[in-house]
């Protein structure tokens, strides 16, 4: 019987259970050490599937490849299963944005895509994962705010359209100008962060339609991406709708890779955390759909999660590529090995914690340690990339160029600096604390790690610490005024009024026109009992910006502390002109009411009522109008009387807790019926 022939057999349908090899299930592997390296541990770990950069992604230029290289790379393919055409992907550089208006940065991406296109096509790898690129414009006319949905269902329009249309052109002239190559570029899925295209279905579909060559086009599916954008996933019938509706808005038939990533952000939020499989919100049902389609079965699964070894003491790949593959066996043999399944989780997370920071796709092991803080050339490149990207609240790419930065140099304290800073303007002020607080540890004598570690710390209420940040940034920057300011405002909140007092006063005398310093100012002057410099400082406040509404009602306040009920009057009916407003009509009415003025008071309660009909101060401010009335009719006006009880009684169902209000109606017998 003559022989099969080996790469034959590698494809050879088997009997025995399916395993990471045949799953083509595998993960993003280092290239550090040459090309080949990353091919010899994916065999070693029985991978079926391997992503790697095949050239330094952090800066735009690199050396072309030498014959050695290429030469060694096919060497560890033959004879392997990764002989098989299509195993094997790239990454392309997360500096690249194809849609970018920028002229100059679009012709820097087009080059850099078509060089890494270029070194695809000599080792033989047939897809290049690339992310579709960032519009940096507006959506719809208007900044989208990080916590703002996507609408996965909306045509593109506006920059939105405009950005698809440049990924659409850049790849026309990067197809070119490379005739005849292979290789096709495999748009990711997005989470939608920033100005990110990519995160409805319908975006990757309009460039392929759009560019002239629609087969030189392929696709990534990110299991996080999709869930973090907003997709189902939490049931079987919303994995499978979800796989079904992007079969047929793009057509699982053009998927080149999956990337296979647990989230750690909660669904729907727009961003993109990496988690360990079955460790994050995505669900087994998502990632059981897309190991059981038949459609993705000869698509490699990479993982894209953290390196290093499990509690266990076993690889993290090896320990997902494991969970992933036994999602692809059928539902009656999961429930077989669920009691086996439930034992090895609870060994595997025994002792494991949440804190750690997620680094990115290469294995920290294969990485020399650089105890270095201060950023190298082409390392502030990146930095200078990642803050352009923050500017236009990209914040995905932003803290993936940081922690890419990391993965190499895990002691460069500007890429944990910058880190935090993306992090809190995506609302994440925990991650943000961990952050600035490496940050801090590396590079102590640095104002920007004491000066952000404080305000991160100050937004999670830990006012104790944070006062000890900021006394630390004040040392290494003695007249800042942010600082100051800072420090007056958390004085403030511990009621520490003193201390506030002199840091308030210090935050005037650096900036005498500053508007906000005279609040802090006068709030410190309130804490303290002055309250003379209280209304000096609120009318400095006035003098000096835009009077607001807030600082308005605050000197009313301050006025009627003072017993200046006249001028709590005016300034009342000037934050009256500024907008309706039941509080500034309330004040309204209480000066009044203190000046005698008791009918125009009414009028005010009554219009502050108008407003907002459940403002409880403005009904207890009718109450004492009304009950006066009565009391002064010598409890003959009973249509006064039912007015206060109704005024307090409802004022009480709106905030029940006021026992003066109870007080009055059981002293007046108010919720008596006389009659």
């Amino acid at each position: 019987m003559a022989k099969t022939p080996a790469r034959d057999r590698l494809t050879q349908p088997t009997t025995k259970s399916p395993d990471a090899l045949s799953l083509w299930v595998g993960s993003h592997l280092s290239v550090a050490g040459g090309l080949e390296r990353a091919v010899e541990e994916a065999k070693a770990l029985h991978f079926g599937g391997l992503q790697v950069f095949t050239r330094n992604q952090r800066v735009w230029k690199t050396p072309a490849l030498t014959e050695d290289e290429v030469r060694a790379f096919r060497d560890a393919c033959a004879g392997a299963v990764f002989a098989e055409s299509g195993r094997i992907v790239s990454h392309n550089s997360y500096l690249v944005n194809l849609a970018s208006p920028d002229v100059d940065a679009r012709r820097k991406s087009i080059e850099c895509e078509r060089a890494e296109l270029e070194r695809c096509e000599q080792l033989g790898i047939t897809a290049s994962v690339a992310h579709p690129g960032a519009h940096l414009g507006t959506y719809l006319g208007a900044a989208r705010k990080p916590k703002d949905p996507n609408d996965l269902h909306a045509e593109p329009q506006g920059d939105e359209l405009e950005g698809l249309r440049r990924i659409a052109k850049s790849l026309d002239e990067i197809h070119a100008g490379l005739r005849g190559y292979r290789v096709r570029v495999a748009l990711e899925t997005t989470t939608g962060s920033g100005t990110n295209l990519g995160y409805a279905f319908r975006h990757l579909a309009i460039i392929r339609d759009l560019v002239r060559e629609p087969d030189r086009v392929a696709f990534c599916i990110d299991t996080c991406h999709i869930v973090s954008s907003g997709y189902g996933h939490a049931t079987e019938q919303d994995a499978s709708a979800t796989l079904a509706a992007f079969d047929e808005v793009c057509g699982l038939a053009h998927v080149a890779v999956m990337h296979m990533n647990d989230s750690e952000a909660p669904p729907a939020s727009r961003r993109d955390l990496h988690a360990h499989i079955g460790h994050g919100t995505c669900g087994k049902p998502i990632f059981e759909a897309v190991m059981r389609h038949p459609k993705l079965a000869r698509v490699p699964k990479v993982l894209e999660t953290e390196k290093g070894d499990s509690p266990s003491g076993t690889s993290w790949d090896v320990v997902n590529a494991k969970a992933l593959v036994a999602m692809a066996k059928s539902p009656a043999a999961v429930r077989l090995g669920t009691l086996a399944f439930c034992f090895c989780s609870m060994f595997l997370l025994a002792g494991c914690s949440a804190s750690w920071f997620k680094r990115t796709t290469v294995a920290a092991s294969a990485q020399p340690v650089v105890l270095r803080t201060e950023p190298t050339v082409a390392e502030e490149e990146v930095l200078v990339a990642a803050d352009k990207a923050m500017a236009h609240a990209d914040y995905e790419t932003a803290l993936r160029l940081f922690r890419d930065l990391l993965n190499d140099n895990p002691t460069l304290s500007p890429a944990y600096l910058g880190m935090g800073q993306a992090l809190m303007a995506e609302g994440d002020p925990q991650r943000a604390e961990t952050a600035f607080a490496r940050a801090v540890k590396l590079t102590p004598a640095s104002f920007q790690s004491q000066f952000g570690h404080a305000e991160v710390l100050s937004v999670l209420g830990r006012m104790t610490e944070a006062v000890g940040a900021f006394r630390r940034a004040l040392a290494i920057r003695p007249l800042d005024f942010a600082t100051n300011l800072a420090l007056a405002k958390a004085y403030l909140e511990l009621d520490q009024s003193n201390n506030a007092l002199i840091f308030a006063q210090k935050s005037v005398e650096i900036d005498p026109m500053s508007a906000a310093a005279q609040i802090r100012l006068a709030e410190a002057f309130t804490q303290t009992g002055d309250g003379a410099g209280a209304v000096r400082a609120y009318e400095e406040a006035v003098e000096l910006g835009e009077p607001t509404k807030e600082l308005l009602l605050a000197l009313v306040q301050a006025y009627g502390a003072q017993k200046r009920f006249e001028e709590a009057v005016n300034t009342a009916q000037a934050l009256l002109m500024l907008g309706p407003d039941a509080n500034a009509a309330e004040r309204l009415g209480w000066a009044r009411f203190r000046m005698g003025r008791f009918e125009e008071a009414l009028a005010a309660y009554e219009q502050a009522l108008t407003i907002d009909p459940d403002h409880w101060p403005s009904l207890n401010g009718v109450g004492v109008l009304k009950l006066n009335a009565w009391i002064k009719s010598e409890k003959r006006l009973d249509a006064a009387r039912d007015d206060a009880r109704n005024a307090f009684q409802r004022s009480l169902q709106v905030n029940g807790n006021q026992p003066k209000v109870t007080a009055l109606l059981i002293h007046y017998r108010l919720g008596d019926d006389p009659r």
